[in-house]
């Protein structure tokens, strides 16, 4: 089975050192054990002290969001989303990109820029997960209850065409072309279409276009030095997919989760 997590690297701003401070939030997160290392990114609570705003950017992946109100899927993003959290603690388990096909039977396509109830998955227990989550305060006990209920839905596919072309994408920081992802599957391009959206819940130019902004923002917000190699034409193409996917030029988005003194430009 391909192992996302080898070259899958999330960046989510609000959750660096930074970022939890100004929009005044902890964070607890814990890497799941073998065998779901290779689909669970990680297994994270954030508590706000008060109501904040909690903004996620497009990353490919899906994530569960457990409250005391209840447990939301949501589905992958093309633009940033403004969460509005209350003051409280929130509960999470997030996915490698194309995971939740190991656990559950989804087209995800019907999920993309929405969160749904917890009624999406097939499942009768997800209820039964959120009471027992509520049930203990420990977030080390919450991650081994979640660890627990996700193996007893854990049936591993073995590696495929799909599984090929999500690697050559996310090793590619999204340069693979979806000619070439068909060539080398020798399928049609038609197929990938159809395998991406319903595993993604994205197009895989879109996913291609998520992934590579996902590796430009990595290295600009740590002020990587390398920046005439993020995969961009050139600096207008950049900003533009700034723009498109964040609202926001890169120089007013990373002001948001950073000191003033910086300027990735």
């Amino acid at each position: 089975m391909y192992s996302a997590k080898n070259h899958f690297k999330s960046f989510q701003p609000t959750l660096t050192e930074q970022g939890l401070a100004k929009f005044g939030l902890t964070l607890q997160q814990v890497r799941p054990t073998p065998p779901l290392g290779a689909l669970v990114h990680s297994y994270l609570q954030v508590n706000a002290v008060v109501a904040t705003c909690y903004p996620v950017i497009p990353d490919g992946t899906q994530a569960l969001f457990i409250s005391a109100k209840g447990i939301l899927i949501g589905g992958a993003q093309t633009k940033i989303n403004e969460l509005k959290l209350p003051a409280g603690e929130y509960f999470g388990i997030r996915f490698h990109p194309g995971a939740l096909r190991h656990f559950f039977a989804l087209d995800l396509a019907e999920i993309t820029d929405h969160h749904v109830a917890a009624d999406f998955f097939p499942c009768r227990d997800m209820a039964q997960l959120h009471e027992a989550i509520y049930q203990t305060r420990s977030f080390a006990q919450r991650a081994q209850l979640c660890q627990g209920w996700l193996l007893k839905h854990y049936k591993p596919r073995p590696n495929d065409v799909f599984s090929l072309a999500l690697q050559r994408i996310l090793q590619s920081n999204g340069g693979a072309s979806i000619a070439e992802l068909a060539q080398q599957g020798q399928c049609s391009t038609r197929q990938i279409q159809r395998w991406f959206r319903q595993y993604t819940g994205l197009a895989p130019k879109v996913f291609a276009d998520i992934i590579r902004l996902q590796a430009a923002c990595r290295q600009l917000y740590m002020a990587d030095q390398t920046r005439h190699d993020l995969g961009y034409f050139d600096q207008s193409h950049l900003i533009h997919d700034f723009k498109k996917r964040l609202l926001l030029p890169p120089q007013s988005f990373f002001k948001r989760f950073m000191s003033d003194c910086y300027n990735p430009f």
